[in-house]
């Protein structure tokens, strides 16, 4: 008994040794398939930036600090329908990185919250200095994107876009600052193109037109 015991102890470690590689390799998977799940819980997956779940993460990680923008693009609904959903994500995809390039000096975030409606998270800081630095924003989207269609056919199209800012008092809740950056850009859209700050008191306007249909189309597409 005592000899079959000491030549089974060799075994015994061995599937020990097994069982916790086993079990290190199952828990390194779980993790990924975690991360991975939780990037894609809080990332757009047409352009990569971050979702409505996860910006309203980041903007609580911030602790509710920082200034959240609403960019909705002018006439897009004008390059679905003339030249397809693909064109249209790829329009879409190219304002993403745009964005993204515009936010980086400033230590900003971008989103997409929905269609062609986005979002920016600015570090605090004074409301004149935020309203210029969206303006600027807004100014490095107007340069046209090139896409190629069908038949090798070429086409520019020039963006146009509006943004509504909701600069933080005291700590502001996710919601109510989105509500707050809304009514801001619905007054943006009102006046045509420009950065508004959201001012106490400001109110919805009604919506008369829709979104997509303020511009001409020979105002937003021309051919190469």
């Amino acid at each position: 008994m005592f000899t079959i015991a000491l030549s089974a102890l060799p075994l015994l470690t061995s599937g020990y040794t097994l069982g916790r590689f086993c079990s290190r390799s199952r828990c390194r998977h779980l993790r990924t398939a975690l991360t991975t799940a939780r990037h894609l819980a809080e990332h757009d997956p047409l352009t990569g930036l971050l979702n409505r779940a996860g910006a309203q993460s980041f903007y609580e990680s911030q602790a509710a600090s920082s200034i959240v923008v609403l960019v909705d693009l002018d006439g897009f609904k004008t390059v679905n329908d003339t030249w397809g959903h693909q064109v249209g994500d790829a329009q879409l995809v190219a304002i993403a990185q745009r964005l993204t390039d515009a936010c980086a000096p400033i230590d900003a975030v971008a989103g997409r919250l929905s269609g062609d409606e986005f979002l920016l998270l600015l570090p605090e800081t004074e409301p004149a200095a935020a309203q210029a630095q969206v303006a600027a924003i807004l100014a490095q989207l107007s340069t046209p994107i090139t896409h190629s269609v069908v038949d090798a056919l070429q086409v520019n199209i020039t963006p146009s876009a509006s943004a509504g800012i909701a600069v933080p008092q005291g700590g502001q809740a996710w919601a109510s600052q989105l509500r707050h950056a809304d009514i801001a850009l619905y007054q943006a859209k009102a006046v045509g193109g420009q950065a508004v700050l959201y001012a106490t008191g400001m109110q919805q306007p009604a919506r008369q037109d829709s979104r997509e249909t303020r511009l001409r189309d020979s105002d937003l597409v021309n051919f190469a």
